[in-house]
């Protein structure tokens, strides 16, 4: 007999289609047209949506399912489900989920359970699965619990996906970081897997016979012994279904030393997902004891040569130093301007850098004064330093120019020489002018000029300080075309000025606007101290114990006429 309601209830269902061919007249539920009013709304409800929703009703539990549930049937229960009792389709788990459906019609309270572990034979092999669902009762037409209503969802992929993540971090906890030989490697790494329930069995082979170094889990297979041998000889890793070979190289050439054989578990379907992982696991074990092998190798090799390298590096310490007192020279020595400098290189294994500080008398008497610092801490920063500082040299004393048409000189000359992006540096010109009456007592002026570099400060002869912050210009040998603009301030008798690379007032913690107001605190009052001494105060206030980068210095103190009266 057919039924309208029926078939409008599961018109649009692809399972809904195979429901209409049951007899339902042979169920305990008869044919759908005498079905009752509250049982028509439950499947109603359950062809509605596309959500795995699956209902039984009666004391028989008659199975109905719609085509999101259809899924979880696997390739073996559907569609002989439809119409039968849910002890009989669902008999591997019912020790698992029977006493589910008793509570429900026993209390009409509905159940929870959230990845909830199952071992069912849905595709014709015991399968681990997961799902969370909640099991709500159906009443009949009078209110009373005659079935049960399953809304559930899969959650197998993502549990499983979650745990196989977990242990490729647990493996990379427990390999070791140094190797001896391949079972005291091993042995932590075997444990490990032989206790995953995503793998059934685990061994390592050496390429010697080959022959078995440590093994867990399953008894081995009869091919598993033609795999190791394919790998070893070919080199290339091994991958049937369910087992993945994977050899281990050296890292010495095309050497061979073992094989890895992982045989996953028989619980999981050997599908993608499951040869992916069982070759990133195999891959992350075999190149951990690559690495670990061929670091040994290294490691003694580089003892052999520690010797040769320790007196290697004595060696350069004293080209370094040669270098760096040939290119750093003593300032000149002038009568009524004190010029200090100092050089100090960062706390490592070096004795030169990019820093550098210049001090010398032009042609005309103007006494020059300049600071810097390459871009760079290796060779070819220290190179371009002596470039650059020959060319700041050689043109400001030449030239006659102010340190503005210096500056864009040198830029022309970085860019005409090619010396290359290693010639890209910060720096500071500074020309002290003669004063108009020789042994005067009047402010000679300073006119200065900026290539990205650090403010000078001025303590002035009443011990106060200021910073000269300006707009600063491009740095050298980034635009051979840069405009660049001089500065003016005055130098009265008994005034300081100073300038200075960052390694004296950078660090990671503090801005660079409170390390330099902090420097011009730590100048403060030093007027009447000695240039050196001043240096050593700076260095002392402003650096804790040693230097993280090079510091270079340049102090120039008018002199005071004795008996003058201090200027503000």
């Amino acid at each position: 007999m057919r039924s309208g309601w029926f078939e409008e209830a599961t018109a649009r269902s692809a399972v809904g289609h195979e429901a209409r061919t049951v007899a339902w007249e042979a169920t305990p539920l008869g044919p759908p047209s005498t079905w009752p009013e509250s049982l028509r709304h439950a499947v109603r409800l359950c062809f509605s949506t596309r959500f795995p929703v699956m209902m039984v009703w009666g004391p028989d539990l008659t199975l109905i399912y719609n085509d999101g549930y259809r899924d979880m049937l696997g390739t073996a229960k559907h569609p002989a489900a439809l119409g039968a009792s849910a002890r009989v389709v669902w008999a591997e788990i019912w020790d698992d989920i029977g006493p589910l459906f008793d509570t429900v019609l026993a209390t009409g309270r509905p159940t929870l359970n959230e990845d909830l572990y199952l071992l069912m034979n849905r595709s014709g092999y015991a399968e681990e699965t997961y799902f969370t669902f909640s099991y709500s009762p159906l009443l009949d037409d009078d209110g009373r619990v005659v079935g049960v209503l399953d809304i559930a969802t899969e959650t197998t992929r993502a549990v499983v996906n979650q745990r196989r993540l977990a242990l490729l971090g647990e493996v990379h906890g427990v390999l070791p970081g140094t190797f001896t030989d391949l079972r005291t490697f091993a042995q932590p790494v075997i444990g490990l897997l032989a206790a995953s329930p995503d793998v059934a069995r685990v061994a390592l082979y050496a390429a010697s016979g080959p022959e078995v170094v440590l093994e867990a889990g399953d008894e081995p297979e009869p091919s598993e012994l033609r795999l190791v041998v394919r790998a070893l000889r070919s080199g290339r890793r091994q991958v049937v279904p369910g087992t993945v070979v994977k050899p281990v190289r050296s890292g010495q050439g095309s050497g061979v030393i073992a094989a890895l054989v992982l045989r996953g578990t028989a619980a999981r379907p050997w599908d993608a997902d499951h040869a992916r992982f069982m070759v990133v696991l195999s891959t992350t074990v075999t190149s951990a004891l690559r690495d670990v092998v061929r670091r040994r190798v290294q490691d003694d090799a580089l003892r052999l040569r520690a010797v040769h390298s320790e007196e290697e590096r004595a060696r350069a310490s004293e080209v370094s130093l040669a270098l760096q007192r040939a290119v750093l020279t003593d300032p000149p020595r002038l009568d009524d301007l004190e010029v200090v400098v100092h050089y100090q290189p960062a706390a490592v294994e070096r004795n030169i850098g990019g820093d550098w500080y210049d001090a010398f008398t032009r042609r005309d008497g103007a006494t020059t004064v300049v600071i810097g610092d390459v871009i760079g801490h290796d060779l070819d920063a220290a190179v371009a330093m002596g470039q650059i500082r020959s060319l700041v040299r050689a043109i400001g004393y030449d030239s006659q120019e102010t340190p503005a048409r210096v500056l864009e000189r040198v830029d022309a000359a970085i860019d005409g020489l090619a010396l290359g992006s290693s010639a890209t540096a910060t720096a500071l010109v500074a020309c002290v002018e003669r004063p108009a009456r020789p042994g005067g007592d009047e402010a000679r002026t300073v006119r200065w000029s900026s290539a990205g570099h650090l403010p000078p400060i001025l303590v002035r002869a009443d011990g106060t300080t200021e910073v000269l912050r300006i707009r600063n210009d491009l740095l050298l040998g980034m635009d051979p075309g840069t405009l660049r603009r001089d500065h003016v301030t005055d130098l009265r008798p008994g005034d300081t000025l100073v300038l200075y690379t960052d390694g004296l007032i950078e660090t990671r913690d503090d801005r660079l606007r409170a390390r330099l107001d902090k420097l011009a605190e730590v100048l403060e009052g030093t007027q009447t101290a000695d240039l050196g001494t001043v240096v050593e105060t700076a260095l002392s206030g402003m650096l804790s114990v040693t230097a993280d980068d090079d510091v270079a210095i340049v102090m120039v103190r008018c002199s005071a006429r004795p008996g003058a009266p201090v200027n503000r």
